[in-house]
């Protein structure tokens, strides 16, 4: 048996995908910015830990001062004397013909500063892209706060009382044993299947087929939270045994939970 643990939800901002960004309410060229610049400057867990290539950096803000040992001598050189940024700022030597170039790693808290001092059309752009990521972070740990810890933690319990439950059936001849697994998978996709349909109003295969993902790959987080909180009262009173099939279920979760996801939202958004 597969064990469940989320990783196939679990995006870190560095390796999150253009769809997912589209989702938590990001404009295509700003999710365009994010994958294009993060290559070079990339999200890092240690702002103060020297990690960036300067180099890289000043090709992205437009080569200011037109060679990049000048820039560096004005503007990263000075830095190094500063107490509280020496740390954040190593000089390397690169062996080259001639004299050995000088290179430089830098903080991403140095790398942000630099940034900022620039008024080239580029620099604008990496400070956009700076802003841009501190507010992917924080947007994305929200998103999965639902989709990892909620969702696939129902996910579990709906897979185990499937399976337990296809069990039962077999020691009681209602189905042949070998038929335990498909029984168990079919029952839980036509679970999800049902609160999709009073969530939205559409069937799972209609999210699949117009978007080319799961419905809750494309849900926002409100919308995943919705889906959450509805996924966990279908389990319940499957569980319970408050109701025993997909049309009763629909009855069950109608009044509360009926159509308060409006699919119209994401087309419109992913025409934009």
């Amino acid at each position: 048996m597969s064990t469940r643990d989320g990783r196939s939800l679990v995006s870190t901002v560095n390796t999150v995908p253009t769809s997912t960004m589209l989702t938590l309410g990001f404009i295509p060229s700003q999710a365009a910015r994010i994958i294009r610049v993060r290559r070079v400057l990339p999200l890092v867990d240690d702002r103060r830990a020297p990690c960036l290539d300067a180099r890289k950096l000043w090709e992205r803000i437009g080569k200011p001062h037109g060679r990049f040992d000048k820039w560096a001598d004005r503007l990263i050189r000075p830095l190094m004397d500063q107490p509280d940024l020496s740390a954040q700022i190593w000089a390397v030597k690169v062996a080259a013909r001639g004299t050995p170039r000088i290179d430089y790693k830098l903080s991403r808290n140095v790398a942000a500063h630099l940034a900022m001092m620039v008024t080239t059309p580029e620099g604008a752009d990496i400070r956009d892209y700076f802003l841009d990521m501190e507010d992917l972070a924080q947007r994305l740990t929200e998103h999965l706060g639902v989709r990892v810890t909620a969702i696939v933690e129902t996910d579990r319990e709906v897979t185990h009382m499937m399976r337990r439950r296809a069990g039962d059936d077999a020691k009681a001849r209602r189905i042949p044993k070998a038929a335990v697994l498909s029984a168990a998978t079919e029952r839980e996709k036509r679970l999800k299947d049902t609160v999709c349909l009073v969530l939205t109003g559409y069937r799972t295969r209609w999210w699949r087929e117009t978007f080319g993902r799961r419905v809750r790959d494309v849900l926002d987080t409100s919308d995943a939270a919705l889906y959450a909180k509805c996924y966990e009262s279908a389990l319940a009173a499957i569980g319970s045994g408050v109701v025993k099939n997909p049309d009763a279920l629909v009855r069950f979760l109608t009044p509360t939970y009926g159509g308060k996801v409006r699919p119209q939202k994401y087309r419109v958004r992913e025409a934009t």
